[in-house]
């Protein structure tokens, strides 16, 4: 059945809508029956589900699978919140029908858009006021604005109600104490109690929150984006008829750019004022905020993204997506920002978002392209397919596992989502971007590309992903848990030269598992990222290498003593040691091998880090024989904390303008799907045996002499590919290229011959590889300045070609 539009209203309505009479008794109605004039819509979680039943209420003929007491709650919610008229999929789509199921989902865009709110259901343990929230989080505001860090809450310029205020804070008979630091600690420190109870209070409530269950899930996440005067309500479970309503979304959203303004804040007004001032106490505090930095800062991209997705889809109406591909590659950024999930991966991840696409599948399409009896896979490739062909525009993702579709030459840049036992999540969306233009006559891609790299891709890393399962196999004696790093150097076993009468004594193996306490966890993951950039990234500063890979993996964990990991612990915990600023020829990287579990590491921030790839690990060896196993989060970031990355910096960057997301941590790039898969690093430039030349030096520099480096020539040009891709002799007339996404990374792309296609081969590590025009560019300027300085020698002498 089509949208029925009243003809007094001029009004869509669903086609039936939940009702109740003043005795409470409740209905499914049509509404072009009733002459329905406005009715509301809910947005929720459906949580467990039960057996088919009899509903018990009018109108629903068919049985009902949610729970009684979520059916309770939606009806509570209506009496205390005077909703006449509801629409709600549970009883308002027959979930037993096929056929109308994929109906009514083809007609969410229209279903949010005409109904007068929009309510979200939310199950909390407490329920809280937003507008206390804003005025605590402004009361932190205040103090911070107004006095100097070090200064006392009493001074003249805040006033006695907001000394009055932050007494009552501090006052251990009125309220809670959250600040994960004691109080005596922050006393020593010096920092006002109540201030940081406000912004610790203020702050955990907004983070919980965005932590229900609701803000994982897909249909949720499209139903932020369509509804429109958003009302959150709070029930808790154990009493249903406790609904009360906590405030629109966009206050909410407001208060998660505002918690991290005020930690922001907070961090550097206590830094500024008391740096030289009991630094142990202070430290415990700072550290504690900067968790919350980062946190809050994921948070604010979420909310940000969203905000920027409503305005897009409201402006540009039920097409918006057709024409406006920035706003379509913000919402695959925003949903996978925060990996969400279905009851029913396969086809709901992509059932869930044809609201937000409305019109990309018709109702037939719905039930044979999107079917849950196909493949992962085979519904990922008809939804980009179908993308694609109605926006003109080739949308492809940031991945290595391309390969033939089976339908010609065409679809081949379509990305590949492999089948996997755990259920996917929405991270599966992470790295979509666009090529160019989709030439629909001829099924191909037009891009602008860089084209002729210089040299040929030569393999000299192998990384395989193994599932948890076979690490126990591989590695009995193991009991690492999530959190490990083994690390054996080529040289270890071999014989190093001493240099007493020419002596060489045996290079230890160090096999033995550390199983690391809380407080040294920081030192021993500074080593750790420091021994992977010097495999990964040699000759490039491994400093800022490290900083980089452990900002990108933000582990959390809780010292016993808040002073083992202070404010900037990557460079404190190493201080002092030969891993404060290693160099590549003091450090002798292929002689050192280590095990480490990691136990007390509570989690990852990055997104790498999630619920389907826990317990993946990643086998890494270097053709040296240097062989690295580690979880798959910290290797994939090792790959992507290179210096010169195309990946960048950062897991996600906000146009200050549109405040839509740009991703690129590479979560895609070796996929969740691909275990038992093993990938290349190959490099274009550079000589890819230089880890072995460096490894034989290390062996035979004596004991206290710097290894001499001269003549070693690292790889360059670095980009990841299947492993069964080679370059051989018969290969001379392939071309190699690549494509530059925008800030998500390059996506390798090669052509067998000067008349056929290219097609995806891989993605690029290194953000520019050396093209024959760059070096012809070279050449030409070399020559033009050789012709203003006679004394400059020939051109052809000082031009290295790689």
């Amino acid at each position: 059945m089509a949208l029925i539009r009243s003809p007094s209203a001029q009004l869509f309505l669903p086609r039936r809508l939940l009702t109740h009479d003043d005795h409470g008794n409740f209905s499914v109605i049509y509404p072009e029956l009733q002459n329905v004039q406005s009715f509301d819509i809910i947005s929720y979680t459906w949580g467990p589900t039960e057996p088919g039943r009899p509903s018990n209420i009018d109108g629903v003929g068919w049985p009902i699978i949610l729970s009684e007491a979520k059916i309770q709650e939606i009806k509570n919610l209506m009496i205390t919140a005077g909703i006449r008229y509801l629409w709600t999929d549970c009883l308002c789509i027959d979930q037993q029908n096929p056929e109308e199921m994929n109906r009514e989902m083809s007609l969410m865009y229209h279903y949010y858009k005409a109904a007068s709110k929009c309510h979200i259901l939310l199950e909390l343990d407490e329920v809280w006021n937003p507008q206390v929230i804003v005025d605590n989080l402004k009361l932190v505001d205040h103090v911070i604005n107004n006095v100097h860090g070090s200064e006392f809450a009493s001074s003249d310029r805040l006033g006695g109600k907001v000394t009055g205020m932050l007494s009552d804070w501090a006052d251990e008979g009125k309220t809670r104490w959250r600040f994960p630091v004691e109080r005596d600690t922050v006393r020593s420190a010096g920092v006002e109690l109540g201030l940081l109870n406000a912004y610790a209070t203020s702050t955990k409530y907004v983070q919980e929150v965005f932590q229900n269950f609701y803000f994982k899930r897909v249909w949720t996440f499209q139903e932020m984006l369509l509804g429109k005067n958003i009302t959150i309500w709070g029930v808790k479970p154990e009493n249903l008829k406790d609904i009360r309503c906590i405030g629109e979304l966009g206050t909410w959203m407001d208060l998660a750019i505002e918690a991290t303004d005020k930690a922001l804040k907070l961090y550097e007004w206590i830094n500024d004022a008391r740096w030289t001032r009991n630094p142990s106490s202070v430290n415990a505090i700072l550290s504690c905020i900067d968790e919350d930095k980062i946190t809050l800062l994921l948070l604010q991209a979420q909310v940000k993204g969203i905000e920027s997705a409503r305005t897009d889809i409201i402006s540009g109406g039920p097409g918006w997506w057709k024409q406006n591909f920035k706003g379509v590659a913000n919402v695959f950024s925003a949903i996978s920002l925060t990996p969400r999930q279905a009851s029913k991966p396969k086809p709901d991840l992509f059932k869930g978002l044809c609201g937000v696409f409305s019109g990309l599948f018709d109702v037939e399409e719905m039930g044979t392209l999107l079917s849950e009896n196909l493949g992962m896979d085979q519904i990922a490739f008809h939804f980009f397919r179908q993308l694609s062909t109605k926006t003109g525009l080739a949308w492809t993702r940031l991945a290595i596992s391309s390969r033939d579709r089976g339908v010609g030459a065409s679809f081949n840049w379509i990305p590949v989502f492999p089948d996997q036992e755990k259920p996917m999540s929405t991270d599966m969306f992470a790295g979509v971007v666009n090529l160019g233009l989709f030439k629909a006559k001829t099924s191909m891609v037009k891009t602008t590309a860089t084209t002729g790299l210089v040299g040929t891709p030569r393999p000299y890393v192998k990384i395989s992903l193994i599932s948890h399962e076979d690490k126990e196999r591989k590695y009995p004696q193991a009991v690492w848990g999530d959190y490990f790093f083994r690390f054996i150097g080529c040289n270890c076993g071999k014989q190093l030269r001493t240099g007493k009468f020419f002596g060489t004594e045996e290079i230890p193996t160090n096999t033995e598992i550390i199983y690391v306490d809380s407080d040294q966890t920081g030192r021993v993951l500074v080593q750790s990222a420091t021994v992977l950039g010097l495999l990964f990234d040699p000759g490039a500063d491994v400093v800022e290498y490290r900083e980089r890979l452990l900002y990108k993996l933000q582990p959390f964990w809780t010292p016993t003593d808040r002073n083992a990991k202070p404010p900037n612990w990557a460079a404190r915990c190493v201080s002092g040691t030969p891993y404060e600023t290693p160099e590549l020829g003091n450090a002798r990287i292929h002689n050192m091998s280590m095990d480490y579990a990691l136990g007390a590491i509570d989690g990852w921030g990055s997104r790498l880090h999630n619920d389907n790839s826990k317990g993946l690990v990643c086998e890494v060896e270097v053709n040296c024989g240097c062989r690295i196993v580690g979880p798959y989060s910290l290797i994939v970031s090792a790959l992507t904390a290179v210096h010169g990355c195309s990946l960048g910096n950062v897991t996600a960057e906000i146009d200050p303008e549109t405040n839509r997301i740009e991703l690129s941590d590479g979560l895609g790039l070796i996929q969740v799907g691909d275990v038992g898969k093993t990938f290349n690093l190959v490099a274009f430039g550079g000589d890819v045996a230089a880890h072995a030349r460096w490894a034989r030096r290390c062996r035979r520099t004596r004991d206290g002499k710097f290894v001499n480096g001269s003549g070693i020539s690292w790889p360059t040009g670095r980009a990841l590919v299947k492993e069964e891709f080679t370059h051989g002799i018969g290969d001379v007339t392939r071309n190699y290229g690549y494509v530059e996404t925008g800030g998500s990374g390059n996506l390798l792309i090669m052509r067998s011959n000067p008349l056929g296609d290219y097609k995806i081969l891989g993605v690029c590590i290194d953000d520019k590889i050396a093209s024959k025009k760059e070096e012809s560019e070279r050449r030409k300027a070399l020559a033009e300045q050789r012709e203003f300085n006679p004394n400059q020698k020939d051109w052809k002498s000082s031009v290295t070609i790689q």
